[in-house]
């Protein structure tokens, strides 16, 4: 598994050493380098990575700040010749703090470390349900709305919403509640037309109006997208864009 990673810091030899360091581990990928925290913050608002090394103590906006000001963070590791600094890494939920001059051999645990973390988070990703040749995918299905068995029209369907025990199907012209399980409503609708973005959603690709971030516009509603479901969503998004 690569890891894509960008390296922060305003100290040049510094910043030196980290790519260096970056170019011996063979699993990670170094996307960019940034000697200021305001044009790595600019790159992060378009560009998604597994992890930022990122100085604490820099000019006009310091790390600290930095992870203060964003809302979707990869997973951080601090460097930095200031150990005062450990608390407060500590509170914004860094990874691993790793105090300059930073020996490579401490940079490889760090690195082990994060490797760890990311493997896991993959083997927790959700994977969408497979269809085989054999099943058959209709334009329609009929479903339970309380005492009703309402039709609705798969080209219709903006978006499913989970709610506890329910389901709550939003189409252009109406909301329809149904006792049925994601994984049950999924083996109707195909992948990737349909893609689970979150535990609570289940979004048509081709409704969405636009993406900004970990959020998609649809049918004038703001939806997040999970961590466990951000990799093969935007993998749907990154084969269909020009």
């Amino acid at each position: 598994m690569k890891i894509t990673c960008i390296a922060v810091d305003d100290e040049p030899l510094a910043l030196q050493k980290m790519h260096d360091y970056i170019l011996r581990v063979g699993y990670l990928e170094l996307l960019a380098e940034f000697d200021n925290a305001i044009e790595a913050l600019e790159y992060l608002k378009t560009n998604k990575v597994d992890l930022m090394f990122l100085d604490i103590q820099m000019e006009e906006l310091t790390g600290v700040q930095m992870l203060e000001a964003m809302k979707d963070k990869p997973k951080v590791v601090f460097t930095t010749a200031y150990h005062e600094y450990a608390i407060k890494g500590y509170e914004l939920d860094v990874c691993d703090y790793l105090l300059k001059p930073i020996s490579f051999s401490r940079f490889l645990q760090s690195c082990e470390k994060i490797h760890n973390m990311l493997d896991t988070d993959f083997e927790n990703e959700y994977q969408p349900p497979t269809h085989n040749e054999n099943t058959q995918l209709n334009e329609f299905f009929f479903i339970k709305n309380g005492s009703v068995t309402q039709k609705v029209k798969v080209d219709e369907i903006l978006y499913v919403e989970g709610m506890k025990d329910y389901l709550m199907v939003h189409t252009y012209n109406e909301k329809v509640m149904t006792l049925l399980s994601f994984k049950k409503l999924e083996l109707s609708l195909t992948y990737p037309q349909f893609v689970r973005i979150h535990k609570s959603y289940l979004v048509a690709v081709d409704k969405i109006t636009s993406i900004e971030r970990n959020r998609v516009t649809i049918g004038g509603v703001i939806l997040p997208v999970g961590e466990s479901y951000r990799r093969q969503f935007f993998k749907v998004i990154e084969e269909n864009k020009l």
